[in-house]
């Protein structure tokens, strides 16, 4: 917890907390070159993901962004503000299980506690804590920043408090816009990488769409106005890397335990959809890590043996990823 008698530092990795932002309690984690900034009353979630050496934010918000909490709107989805969220026990849509309402992204949502475990000039680490309400699990976050280092580390542990077995699922909605994607921006995968049209079935390799549309790159974003179904890629490399195509030159790398999360949910909305959540007002992807195959629930994925499993009183661990660089300075993907 914050101090009132810790020294300030302006250079090197630090941590400042005693923060608010729209009434949320904020951290800023921040070395010579990356600036993040945490809602922690809000799922923990980044609102600034910033490359100080090009004055640019990773993190795209909607039309509306982040508006202060209200009792009307407690849900994830009428809160959505853009940008990213760890999403947990459910990640579809919410339903009863065992008993329990499981809401989807109910991480993304209750407020995270926060234990500073190291800070001085060449690294910070920061640990976020967050006891869920509708199941007993618990999920422990350690955001690491090095010095001189464009990439943030997150290494986690889900824990179950119980003494009977607990299903869920997990992983990361990933979402990316302006001012970071644009018509030019490109995605790669590494190759051998698998596309599945969740709606059909049908299968393709990276980065052509999956059955009669074949000719599709799907690496390269669509003209406004396209319409796409939602895809998941079958990535075994648990990595994948999202060019700006501007004139800046900027990439960002994202790499996961892929053995959590061998999913990832590319979900294209090219200002193509007049109805809800967006009403064609936004051109944005998500590139998003999970356990399940897009959509299906947590009721579902047990069903079927694919729901993440705690034994009694067990645990688990997971780590993700994210790195930015200039053109140049790193091998394409």
């Amino acid at each position: 917890m914050p101090s009132y008698y810790k020294r300030y530092r302006n250079h090197g990795c630090r941590l400042t907390e005693d923060l608010q932002y729209k009434g949320y309690r904020t951290l800023m984690l921040e070395n010579d070159l990356i600036q993040v900034i945490l809602l922690l009353d809000r799922g923990g979630e980044p609102v600034r993901w910033l490359h100080k050496p090009t004055d640019t934010d990773l993190i795209w918000h909607t039309r509306t962004g982040l508006l202060p909490a209200h009792g009307l709107y407690p849900d994830y989805q009428m809160t959505y503000l853009g940008g990213w969220q760890e999403m947990m026990p459910e990640v579809s849509r919410t339903h009863e299980y065992r008993g329990a309402t499981v809401h989807r992204g109910e991480t993304s949502i209750t407020p995270w506690d926060y234990e500073l475990i190291r800070e001085d000039e060449e690294e910070l680490r920061v640990q976020l804590t967050n006891r869920l309400r509708s199941l007993p699990l618990k999920v422990e976050k350690t955001f690491i920043l090095r010095h001189g280092d464009t990439a943030v580390r997150m290494e986690e542990r889900v824990y179950n408090e119980s003494p009977v077995p607990i299903e869920f699922n997990w992983g990361h909605h990933l979402a990316y816009g302006a001012p970071f994607l644009k018509e030019h921006s490109r995605i790669g995968f590494h190759p051998g990488s698998v596309v599945v049209n969740m709606e059909t079935g049908e299968r393709s390799v990276w980065p052509a769409m999956p059955g009669a549309n074949s000719q599709v790159d799907l690496s390269v974003m669509a003209s406004p106005g396209t319409p796409r179904p939602l895809l998941a890629v079958e990535s075994r490399s648990g990595e994948y890397r999202l060019d700006a195509g501007d004139r800046v030159g900027l990439s960002l790398t994202v790499r996961w335990d892929a053995d959590i999360w061998p999913y990832v949910w590319y979900w294209q909305n090219f200002a193509a959809d007049s109805d809800a959540p967006f009403f064609g007002n936004e051109y944005n992807i998500g590139l998003e890590p999970f356990n399940v195959p897009p959509k299906w629930t947590l009721a579902e994925a047990a069903e079927r043996g694919a729901a993440l499993k705690l034994d009694p009183n067990g645990s688990l661990s997971a780590w993700l990823e994210i790195e930015l660089s200039k053109e140049g300075e790193k091998d394409e993907t």
